[in-house]
C-alpha cells in the first residue's frame, strides 16, 4: 500500500482521475502512476454508462465512481476487500448506482447511520425532510439529539438488533423501525436505522392480513385432507362414471351428519361398500357392526338384534350376549336387507331408534345405545309399504338420507376399471402375477346384461382368470360356457328381458349409435379408463363421451 500522505488535501488511500476529451489531465492519490491510470481508464470504458465500477489497481482491488459532464469525466476510487459483496453487486448490475440511489431516497428503505460513538454520519434526504433538518444538518451530532428517542447508541453498546420497534417522534408521530449493529472484525463499528412501517396501525393491518391468509391456508388444508380422506374411504367404489362420481360426492356430504342413511340398489351393486365408506368417513375410530336380516330365520333376528340374558330362551348363551344394537354403541350399525325384517321386530326396532334405549331379551334393564344407522335393501320399499309388509313410520326413521347405487348396466364405462380391480385383487390373493387383458374382453363384457351386477362380473372375471392361465386374460376364457350359460335375473329386474328387434328392422341410425358406443368403450379401455384421454383420442368432448357410454 502507498504511504498515506496529503496531496492537495486528498488522502492517498483515495484516488482521483480527471479526463477531458479522452485525455488524463489530473491523477492524484491511488490514481497516480501510469499503470493505475490505465487500469482506471480501462475499467471506466468497460463499465459503459454505469456510474459505479470495480477496478484492479496495482495496489489491489478498488471500487470507483465516475461522474461525467460533456467531455469531462471525474473518477474517484478507493481500495476494497476482495470479499466485499458490494464489488460483486456493482460488477454484475449495470444500474447498481440507480438501485442505491433509490434505496437511500425511499422512505421505507432509506437509512440513518451512526458510527461507533453514536455520532450521526448519514441521514437520507427523505428522513431529513421529515425531521425538519437541513441537508447534512445531522452529521456530527449525537444520534439522540438529531433523532428524537433514537436508540442507535443503545444498539451500538449492546451489539443486539432491535426489530419492529415503535419509535415516538417529537411531533407525536409513531414509526415502526429496525435498528441493526454493523460489525467488522468482531467489533461494532456503527449502527443503521430503517423504517419498517408508517405506524403501529400498519403493523396491525398486516397482522390481520397474515391471520386471514393463515385462515385461508388452513381452510384449503382441511379441504385437501377431506378430499384425500374421501378418496381413501371410497377406494372400494371403483369407477369414474358420472353415476359413481355422483355417488361418492353424496357419500362425502352425508357421512359426517348424524342422520340415518338408507342405501337402495339391486343385488350385487355394492351397497355394503357404500355403508363401509360412510362409516370410514363418519366414525372411523368406532366399530361398524353388520347384520344381514335376510340371512337369519325370523326366530333368531330378535335375539341377534337386541341380545339376551342368561336363560332367556332354550339354547341361549349361559352368560347372556349383547345384541348388534348394543355392540354398535357410538359406532355404525349396518342392517343389510332391511326390507326382510320380520313385521313383529319392526315395532321394537322403531322404539329403539326413537328412544335410543335397548332391553335384552329376558331383561327389564334399559341400556342406552346411540349409533349411526345405515340400512340397505334391494327390495321395492314403496311396494312393501303399500302391501303392509313394512311399516311406513319405520321407513321414515331409517331413511333420513336415501342413496341410490347404480346397477352395472348404467355404468358400463366403468367395466375396464372394474375388471382391472378384480384381476389385481384375485392375483394378490392367490400370489399370481397380474396378466395382460386381451383387447376384445371389455367389448364382450359391455354387451352382457349383468343382472347380478358387480358380484356377477367379479365371478366371471375370476372364473376366466382360472381358465386363461397366467400371462393373459383371454376372451376365450370368458366365452367358454356361453352356449349353456343362463343369466338368472334378480327380483329387481323384469323376468323377461326386453326383446331387441330383428336386424332387418333396425334402422341405420341405431346401428351407427351401436358402432359409436363400441368405439367409445374401446377407447376408454385403451386409455386405461381415463375418460379425458379417451375423449381426446376420439376427437369428441368428454360430455359427449359420457353420453355415448350411458
Amino acid at each position: 500500500m502507498q504511504e498515506t500522505q496529503v496531496l492537495g488535501g486528498l488522502r492517498s488511500e483515495i484516488g482521483i482521475l480527471i479526463r477531458q476529451a479522452g485525455l488524463v489531465v489530473t491523477a492524484l492519490g491511488l490514481a497516480d502512476g501510469t499503470a493505475a491510470q490505465e487500469a482506471i481508464v480501462g475499467a471506466m470504458a468497460a463499465c459503459g454508462d454505469r456510474t459505479l465500477f470495480p477496478v484492479d489497481l496495482p495496489s489491489g482491488p478498488a471500487l470507483g465512481i465516475v461522474l461525467s459532464h460533456e467531455v469531462t469525466q471525474v473518477a474517484m476510487v478507493r481500495p476494497v476487500d476482495t470479499q466485499v459483496t458490494l464489488v460483486d453487486f456493482v460488477a454484475a448490475v449495470p444500474f447498481a448506482f440507480d438501485i442505491l440511489e433509490q434505496v437511500l431516497n425511499d422512505p421505507y428503505t432509506a437509512l440513518t447511520v451512526a458510527d461507533h460513538e453514536g455520532t450521526m454520519r448519514y441521514i437520507s434526504p427523505v428522513h431529513e425532510k421529515f425531521l425538519g433538518l437541513p441537508h447534512g444538518g445531522a452529521i456530527g451530532r449525537p444520534a439522540e439529539e438529531a433523532i428524537p428517542n433514537s436508540r442507535l447508541r443503545a444498539v451500538i453498546q449492546s451489539g443486539k438488533a432491535e426489530i419492529g420497534q415503535p419509535q415516538m417522534l417529537a411531533n407525536g408521530v409513531t414509526r415502526v423501525v429496525n435498528r441493526r449493529p454493523v460489525w467488522k472484525d468482531g467489533q461494532v463499528i456503527g449502527a443503521v436505522g430503517q423504517v419498517m412501517f408508517r405506524d403501529t396501525q400498519a403493523v396491525t393491518e398486516m397482522a390481520g392480513e397474515i391471520n386471514q391468509l393463515r385462515s385461508q391456508v388452513e381452510f384449503y388444508r382441511r379441504e385437501l385432507d377431506s378430499l384425500r380422506e374421501t378418496r381413501e374411504a371410497t377406494a372400494d367404489l371403483v369407477g369414474e362414471s358420472q353415476a359413481m362420481q355422483r355417488l361418492r360426492n353424496e357419500i362425502a356430504r352425508v357421512a359426517k351428519l348424524d342422520l340415518p342413511v338408507l342405501v337402495l340398489g339391486e343385488s350385487g351393486t355394492g351397497k355394503e361398500l357404500v355403508a363401509r365408506a360412510i362409516h370410514r368417513l363418519g366414525r372411523p375410530d368406532q366399530a361398524m357392526v353388520s347384520m344381514n336380516l335376510a340371512a337369519l330365520p325370523a326366530s333368531l333376528v330378535e335375539s341377534e338384534l337386541f341380545g339376551h340374558v342368561a336363560g332367556a330362551f332354550t339354547g341361549s348363551a349361559r352368560q347372556g350376549r349383547a345384541g348388534k344394537l348394543e355392540m354398535a354403541h357410538d359406532g355404525t350399525l349396518f342392517l343389510d336387507e332391511v326390507g326382510d325384517i320380520p313385521p313383529e321386530i319392526q315395532i321394537k326396532l322403531l322404539r329403539v331408534l326413537e328412544d335410543h334405549v335397548i332391553e335384552r331379551l329376558g331383561s327389564h334393564t334399559a341400556r342406552r345405545a346411540t349409533f349411526r344407522l345405515v340400512a340397505a335393501t334391494h327390495r321395492n320399499i314403496d311396494e312393501l309399504i303399500r302391501t303392509g309388509t313394512f311399516r311406513h313410520d319405520l321407513y321414515y326413521r331409517i331413511s333420513g338420507i336415501t342413496l341410490q347405487v347404480p346397477p352395472l348396466r348404467q355404468r358400463l364405462e366403468d367395466i375396464p376399471s372394474l375388471v382391472s380391480h378384480f384381476v389385481q385383487a384375485f392375483c394378490l390373493r392367490n400370489g399370481w402375477p397380474v396378466p395382460a387383458i386381451e383387447p376384445g374382453v371389455t367389448r364382450y363384457l359391455a354387451d352382457q346384461s349383468w343382472p347380478g351386477n358387480l358380484r356377477q362380473l367379479r365371478h366371471r372375471v375370476e372364473e376366466a382368470l382360472v381358465f386363461s392361465g397366467q400371462g393373459l386374460l383371454t376372451l376365450k376364457a370368458f366365452m367358454r360356457n356361453d352356449a349353456t350359460r343362463s343369466e338368472h335375473p334378480t327380483d329387481t329386474q323384469p323376468q323377461t328381458p326386453p326383446q331387441r328387434p330383428p336386424p332387418s328392422q333396425e334402422s341405420g341410425t341405431a346401428r351407427l349409435k351401436d358402432m359409436e358406443r363400441m368405439a367409445a368403450l374401446r377407447a376408454v379401455q385403451e386409455c386405461g379408463g381415463n375418460k379425458q384421454r379417451a375423449a381426446q383420442q376420439l376427437g369428441i368432448s368428454r360430455s359427449y363421451l359420457y353420453k355415448l357410454l350411458a
